[in-house]
């Protein structure tokens, strides 16, 4: 069974943010000798080829890897990557995203669960399912990694969404993102009026 892997965020120079690891704890047979930091960077080419190729519409890095690029260290155990795309739904509303599955077996990479594995790395795929992940992928802003570019959900969604789910994990990401960025304040109180999320950003800082 596949362990945590921790991810750091090399912030010392201006301009040339890399995503470095600090350690990685996958099992021996998946990562062989490839490094987090190249398998990143695999995952990013990957994720921009299947923008290029019109696969996806857009995508943005959210959950605990999006957070990394504005704090400090946080244990994960994948890459979530919200994707707007040319999707299907059936009968029943679930979002198909077929045409990404057919399109990375075919390059060869296998399933683990709900995971697709890129060089080592479990990569979740997931419909921006909701109007605020809509919108922090719309949103979303490009971001350096060892000079590639990435797409990245705003600190100020980071929070948003984190607020939406509430678990513990999330509360904190937002400890982090609020102690450790510097955030917009009036798209911060924004975001969070226009989806409903006041009281519970109240509640938080009142905890």
């Amino acid at each position: 069974m596949r362990s945590l892997c921790v991810f750091m965020i090399n912030r010392e120079r201006p301009g040339r943010q890399t995503l470095c690891p600090l350690t990685y704890l996958f099992d021996s047979d998946i990562l062989e000798k490839a490094t987090l930091t190249t398998a990143m960077k695999k995952v990013i080419y990957i994720l921009n080829d299947l923008v290029k190729k019109g696969i996806v519409e857009r995508y943005a890095i959210g959950g605990a890897v999006a957070v990394i690029f504005y704090a400090e260290t946080l244990n994960t155990k994948d890459v979530d990557v919200f994707v707007t795309t040319h999707v299907t739904r059936s009968k029943t509303g679930i979002v198909h995203l077929g045409s990404i599955y057919e399109h990375l077996k075919k390059a060869g990479y296998k399933m683990e669960g709900q995971y697709f594995i890129i060089d080592g790395v479990p990569v979740d795929f997931i419909a921006a399912y909701d109007e605020l992940t809509l919108e922090a992928v719309d949103d979303a802003v490009g971001r350096l990694y060892d000079k590639i570019k990435v797409k990245v959900f705003r600190p100020e969604y980071l929070i948003a969404i984190a607020l939406q789910t509430g678990r513990p994990q999330d509360l904190r990401k937002i400890d982090l993102l609020t102690t450790e960025t510097k955030l917009d304040g009036k798209l911060l109180k924004d975001i969070l009026k226009r989806h409903g999320l006041i009281e519970k950003w109240r509640s938080y800082n009142n905890g």
